[in-house]
């Protein structure tokens, strides 16, 4: 099976030595795009890697960052790639797993994912934790950290990035709906690639420059989707409404929640013991 190319972004915070936690250790199957979010900084020559495309515009967060590369890639007329991942610059991979996790996306015809994340890492959703046994597993949505998107979907949803700074909200309600207006709903977490996540999370408790905590514009960007499915008047089924744009967001995890959590607890823990019971 011949892949269409990718495009990958990693960011840079334009002193320390770019993409320092990729591990070269095969020939890339993808471009390259540095994003140098210092907005000072030179485009880097780097040993044993290609890279394609450089941009360098001081950045917040993650929000920006996606806003920015909108606007680059805005720019290339008829864009020659499949999907875009946009990595921050604490996601240790090597090129042989990004190699190895857009060919399972082009196999199983994805249209957002991510890789599953080690035990080790830091982390705020633990479904997002890598599973033994299984090749991927569907998901209503991928974290903002390392997602990758078709590039129609990336496109589309570009011209609404400026609502979120943080980038908080882009991942949970604003890609989940342009992927129900554009009918493109295959998201799946890829558990045969792992992923480390190095550094705690930052995006907690900070106030941007617009004056908003990423809670305040997770709960806006939800207020914006829903306003934009009854506008657009798009059928959409009720999992989708209640496992997406009704879900609140806030700090811990709300009772309902663990409350929901108890039956699928008890088929996993039966399911490990009729395994148990055949080795």
């Amino acid at each position: 099976m011949e892949q269409q190319k990718s495009l990958v972004v990693i960011t840079w915070d334009g002193i320390s030595s770019p993409l320092s936690c990729i591990f070269k250790d095969t020939i890339q199957n993808f471009d390259i795009l540095i994003y140098d979010y210092s907005g000072i900084a030179k485009q880097p020559i780097i040993e044993k890697i290609t890279t394609n495309h450089f941009v360098s515009v001081k950045s917040e967060c993650k929000g920006d960052i996606l806003q920015n590369t909108y606007r680059y890639l805005s720019k290339i007329e008829n864009i020659p790639y499949k999907y875009i991942g946009i990595l921050d610059d604490d996601i240790y991979f090597s090129i042989n797993d990004l190699n190895k996790l857009l060919f399972i996306a082009e196999l199983e015809k994805l249209d957002v994912f991510q890789a599953s994340l080690s035990h080790d890492s830091y982390y705020n959703h633990r479904n997002f934790i890598h599973k033994t046994g299984y090749q991927i597993l569907k998901t209503w949505w991928v974290e903002i950290m390392s997602p990758f998107y078709s590039i129609e979907i990336f496109m589309q949803a570009g011209q609404y990035f400026d609502k979120s700074i943080s980038g908080t909200g882009i991942d949970v309600y604003l890609i989940p709906t342009i992927q129900q207006l554009l009918h493109k709903t295959n998201t799946a977490v890829i558990h045969a690639v792992q992923m480390k996540h190095c550094r705690p999370i930052r995006t907690d408790g900070r106030v941007f420059s617009n004056g908003k905590t990423n809670l305040q514009e997770i709960q806006e960007l939800n207020i914006f989707c829903r306003e934009m499915i009854a506008t657009k008047k798009i059928n959409v089924d009720k999992d989708f409404i209640e496992n997406v744009l009704y879900k609140k967001y806030v700090y811990g995890i709300p009772l309902r929640d663990k409350i929901k959590r108890i039956m699928p607890m008890i088929k996993n823990l039966y399911r490990l013991i009729v395994d148990a019971s055949y080795r």
